[in-house]
C-alpha cells in the first residue's frame, strides 16, 4: 500500500530538539515502511524521506497574502503528492486538506494539537459534499481530547506512541527532579520550580521558549531569577539524545499542567526510560499515568510535593514495562495501519 503522510511546514521531520507532532510523524512513517508499505511525505524543508517521495514545502509568511499564496501552492502540490497513493494520513492544518478532502481520497485526520469543534464542522461539510462520503475519519489522541467536541464522522482514539528501542530504561540516579518541553504559563515550569524546592531537590529545566511574547515574558519573570545552574538548571532545547539521557538519570518526570493538554508525548517518554510520572490530573495525564503504580496523579501542587516525597513507593521497572506493552510504535503503529487498511479498502 502506498501511504501519503503530511505534516505541518514549519519544523523538520524528524525535528532536532522541538517537534512533538513530527517526531510522532517519524515514528509512523518508519513503522509503516518496515510493515512493508511505501511512504511518501510532505513535510517542511530539511525533512527526509522514507525511501519514497518527499515532498517540501514552505511556512507561510505573517502577511494574508503570503497565507493565502502558500495554501493556494499547497493545494495543487497536495494533488499532485497524492496522484496515485492508496490513504492519506494528514498530520498537518486541517485547513489545508481543502483539495484533497475534494478527490474523495481515503483520508485519516490526525489532530496532533488542540482540538476546535471549527475544525471539525469543516471536515464534516467537506465530507458531505464530496461523491465519496465514507473515505474520511478522525485520529484523536486521547479520550480527554474526544470529549472537546462533536462529530459524527468515525473517530479513532489512538495515543502517541514512543520508540521503547531509542528511549532506554535509566537508573535514575541524577537526584534530579525533570521537566521537559515548551516553555510557557500553561506548561506550568514556575509550579515545578516551587515543588523542588519544596522537596530540597535539584531542577532540570529542558525545552525552548514558546514563539508568544507572553511566554517569553513569563520566562523572564517567573522562570529566569530563579536559574542558578545548581538548584535550578535550565538547558535550553535538547535533541533526543541529551533528552534520552536527562530522562534516564531523572527521580521523576514533572507535568504540572495548567490545560487540558491532548497527550504529553513526554509522558510515554518518560515511562520508557524507567521515569515515574508526577502530573496534575488534566488533560490525558489520567489515560497514560498508571496512579500509584508509574506515577501520581495529583490534584494541587501539595499533593505534588506529596508525591515527590514519596516516590520511593514506584518501580521504575513498572514505567518501562508500561510504554514496552502500551505506548511502544510497534504496538501503535500497526493500530493505525488496520484504519488506514480499512480506509483504503472502503474506497
Amino acid at each position: 500500500m502506498r501511504i501519503l503522510m503530511i505534516a505541518d511546514a514549519v519544523i523538520p521531520v524528524p525535528p532536532v530538539t522541538y517537534g512533538g507532532a513530527e517526531r510522532v510523524v517519524n515514528l509512523f512513517g518508519k513503522q509503516f515502511t518496515r510493515m512493508g508499505h511505501t511512504v511518501d511525505l510532505i513535510a517542511a524543508e530539511g525533512s527526509h524521506a522514507f525511501g519514497s517521495r518527499l515532498h517540501r514545502h514552505k511556512a507561510a509568511g505573517t502577511s494574508f497574502l503570503s497565507r493565502a499564496r502558500r495554501k493556494t501552492q499547497f493545494q495543487l502540490q497536495s494533488l499532485w503528492a497524492a496522484r496515485d497513493c492508496d490513504v492519506i494520513y494528514a498530520h498537518g492544518r486541517v485547513d489545508y486538506l481543502r483539495a484533497i478532502l475534494k478527490t474523495g481520497r481515503p483520508t485519516l485526520v490526525k489532530f496532533p494539537n488542540p482540538i476546535t469543534q471549527q475544525e471539525i464542522d469543516f471536515l464534516e461539510a467537506r465530507n458531505k459534499s464530496c461523491p465519496k462520503s465514507d473515505g474520511l475519519a478522525l485520529h484523536l489522541i486521547s479520550n480527554s481530547q474526544r470529549q472537546l467536541v462533536r462529530t459524527d464522522l468515525p473517530v479513532h482514539v489512538i495515543g502517541n506512541p514512543v520508540d521503547t528501542e531509542y528511549f532506554t530504561c535509566g537508573p535514575g540516579n541524577g537526584g534530579y527532579l525533570l521537566i521537559l518541553g515548551r516553555i510557557s504559563p500553561m506548561k506550568g515550569v514556575d509550579t515545578a520550580i516551587d515543588i523542588a524546592r519544596s522537596c530540597r531537590m535539584p531542577l532540570v529545566i529542558a525545552g525552548n521558549i514558546g514563539s508568544h511574547p507572553e511566554d517569553q515574558e513569563h520566562f523572564d519573570q517567573a522562570i529566569r531569577p530563579h536559574i542558578d545552574g545548581q538548584t535550578v538548571r535550565w538547558t535550553g532545547p535538547v535533541n533526543d539524545l541529551q533528552k534520552r539521557e536527562l530522562l534516564q538519570g531523572a527521580k521523576a518526570l514533572l507535568f504540572p499542567i495548567r490545560w487540558e493538554e491532548p497527550f504529553g508525548t513526554v509522558m510515554v517518554e518518560a515511562l520508557a526510560c524507567g521515569t515515574p510520572v508526577i502530573a496534575m490530573r488534566r488533560g490525558a495525564a489520567p489515560e497514560v499515568v498508571d496512579h500509584g503504580r508509574t506515577g501520581m496523579l495529583c490534584d494541587c501542587q501539595e499533593d505534588m510535593i506529596v508525591a515527590v516525597n514519596g516516590l520511593d513507593q514506584l518501580d521504575r521497572t513498572a514505567c518501562r514495562d508500561q510504554a514496552v506493552n502500551h505506548h511502544d510504535i510497534k504496538v501503535v503503529g500497526p493500530q493505525v495501519m488496520k484504519i488506514l487498511e480499512t480506509l483504503a479498502e472502503a474506497s
